[in-house]
């Protein structure tokens, strides 16, 4: 099958350190390549920059990830490239399963697991950082789940809140023991990062 990519003629910067851009573009930064597709996630849209931007500033060497929501892979494959040994996400759309397959190869991504589920009940152990770049009534469905999932001293970083839901996202989290660290207001959306306390 030929393949074709998003954002064929430019390279798109995201963050301090990394950009998408097509195989046969050469950059400093580090790349991301994904294949175009249906799913959501090409690196443009404000949830997904200020997530990776927030992604720059946390230390995930050597780090657990869980990415729900996972879409085209682009947040998941961030974490690999900053460090992250384990990373596991999930997503309702097998095609979106499918692609970020395809795009963590594009991008020489070898540790991410992802596969097709509207829950995260079957998933085992805990997780240094939880991502969800997902509408926020799906990310308080699941916030005990997220709870379960989320080390002691670890982060949930959620974003696709929209500014009218945002103090409701905190005050479900502040009640199950998470701390809010940082809280960006965007053009429509907000980007919550928590850390789980005792």
């Amino acid at each position: 099958m030929e393949w074709r990519f998003k954002n064929e003629d430019k390279i798109i910067e995201i963050g301090k350190n990394f950009c998408v851009a097509p195989p046969w573009h050469n950059t400093d930064k580090i790349k991301i390549t994904l294949a175009s597709g249906k799913s959501f996630g090409t690196g443009v849209h404000e949830t997904t920059v200020s997530c990776i931007e927030i992604m720059e500033t946390l230390d995930l060497k050597g780090k657990s990830v869980l990415d729900i929501g996972i879409g085209s892979g682009i947040l998941s494959i961030v974490a690999s490239k900053l460090g992250a040994n384990r990373i596991v996400g999930f997503d309702i759309e097998k095609f979106a399963i499918e692609e970020c397959i395809k795009n963590a190869s594009l991008s020489n991504t070898k540790n991410i697991e992802c596969f097709v589920s509207n829950t995260p009940k079957s998933i085992k152990g805990q997780f240094d950082v939880v991502l969800a770049n997902i509408f926020e009534d799906i990310i308080i469905s699941m916030k005990d789940d997220i709870a379960r999932l989320t080390k002691t001293g670890g982060y949930a970083l959620f974003s696709g809140v929209i500014i009218e839901e945002n103090f409701m996202v905190q005050r479900v989290f502040e009640r199950l023991g998470f701390k809010l660290l940082k809280n960006v207001f965007l053009n429509d959306y907000t980007t919550l990062l928590f850390q789980k306390g005792d």
